[in-house]
């Protein structure tokens, strides 16, 4: 895929432009964070994370209209920039930085020609944490109403169908309901209704990307053979069909 291509899929959040990252772009990221700063034993572990931090901000970043292809490869320079920076803050937090590596570190942040804004600020950052949680504990079924509604753009029709919902009726009057859930639990939040269909759907679409990257994740551990013999069985699906 092209950087315009995986830009296109991720405004309209077709998996496939974050399959192609997690593919194409995943190992060079690891190795760049990897080698710019030191974890000690819990690198795997921190990379990972930093990396899905990285995905979060990039998707906001995109769909916020602060991030435009200016040339092939600034999707990953930019995924890159973001996770220095994620990392640099998360180094920072654990433990004081000697000057010498405050140094390092900054020089290693600025070295890419393509700036990049902080990811998000602390207080930014706990809200949609706060947020994501509120998502978490409402029914997981108003999760998969407001996940097909918001994340997959289905109809409420189909919606309906997928629940076993009497009609687009139906489907309307529950996910109202799912949103007065999480508009109760997020009140202090929520100044506005508009405001709060803007943080349910970017919850939502921070909930749904976090599945897909680990689905991505267990795909990548399973042996080549393995996945060879899923892909196979994939295109014989696809024959019959």
């Amino acid at each position: 895929m092209t950087d315009a291509q995986i830009v296109m899929s991720i405004m309209q959040n077709d998996p496939r432009g974050w399959r192609h990252i997690c593919r194409n772009m995943k190992q060079g990221f690891a190795s760049i964070i990897g080698k710019t700063f030191s974890f000690g034993p819990t690198a795997k572990d921190d990379i990972e994370d930093i990396f899905q931090d990285s995905c979060l901000v990039l998707m906001q970043k995109i769909k916020g209209g602060e991030f435009t292809v200016s040339r092939e490869g600034s999707v990953f320079t930019c995924l890159v920039q973001i996770g220095k920076l994620t990392a640099f803050n998360l180094i920072r937090k654990r433990r004081p930085l000697t000057s010498k590596e405050e140094i390092t570190i900054t020089v290693n942040l600025h070295e890419d020609k393509q700036d990049v804004e902080m990811p998000l600020d602390e207080k930014q950052k706990a809200q949609d944490e706060f947020l994501d949680r509120v998502f978490s504990s409402i029914p997981p079924d108003c999760q998969m109403l407001l996940k097909r509604f918001y994340w997959d753009h289905k109809p409420m029709d189909e919606i309906a169908s997928i629940l076993g919902l009497r009609n687009a009726d139906t489907a309307k009057t529950k996910k109202n309901r799912c949103m007065k859930k999480f508009k109760d639990i997020a009140s202090m939040l929520l100044e506005s209704d508009e405001f709060a269909e803007d943080a349910v759907r970017a919850a939502v679409e921070r909930a749904a990307l976090k599945e897909l990257l680990e689905e991505e994740r267990e795909y990548s551990e399973i042996p080549d053979i393995a996945i060879a013999a899923l892909d196979t069985e994939d295109k014989d699906t696809d024959k019959k069909d």
